[in-house]
């Protein structure tokens, strides 16, 4: 089964709790539609798009620091609610530990969306309204350039975007804050 948008929120509601956790799953979830979009999806895929980056962390208060065991015991949770196979290994190929070869589009986007979504959150909650509505495209940049800044994010995985889905960065990150300034409001 491949839930729609709803249904998803319903799920990562009824698994994640902290509001830090639902942000980066919602970013994710949106920046992934805007990829899809961009991408000139159709309806079905754009929605398959927005359930896997709004589901990929559903385990995330589940596994603590043990990473190897993230997206297994999301694969369990997904399999018990009734996912498809397909979008449950879609999910688990953004886990480097679990060495899932990424060879699809869709894999490469959430690869490359997950990294790209703790700039993003970082970058909102300096600000000092914490609007993600006021972030532009070229402050999202300038902080991508700044290794700094939020240390821990992967540059080189937010730049496979351009070799990977042929899509520039001005364009990546432009199609995901897009979306994500549309439909989310942190608090």
């Amino acid at each position: 089964m491949i839930p729609d948008n709803n249904k998803a929120l319903d799920l990562l509601n009824c698994y994640v709790k902290e509001q830090s956790n639902l942000d980066h799953n919602l970013i994710v979830g949106y920046g992934m539609l805007g990829i899809a979009k961009y991408l000139e999806k159709d309806e079905t895929e754009q929605n398959y798009w927005f359930v896997a980056g709004v589901l990929h962390d559903i385990d995330i208060e589940e596994y603590g620091d043990c990473i190897e065991k993230h997206c297994i015991i999301g694969e369990e949770i997904l399999r018990k609610e009734g996912l498809s196979k397909n979008l449950i290994d879609d999910i688990k190929s953004h886990n480097d530990v679990l060495n899932i070869e990424r060879n699809s589009e869709i894999r490469y986007a959430l690869w490359a969306v997950d990294a790209l979504s703790g700039i993003i959150r970082a970058y909102v909650l300096m600000r000092p309204d914490k609007d993600v509505k006021k972030a532009e495209l070229k402050s999202i940049k300038k902080k991508i350039k700044d290794k700094s800044f939020a240390q821990n994010v992967s540059r080189e995985q937010i730049k496979s975007c351009e070799e990977n889905l042929k899509m520039t960065l001005d364009d990546f990150v432009d199609s995901v804050l897009k979306e994500v300034k549309e439909n989310i409001s942190f608090n």
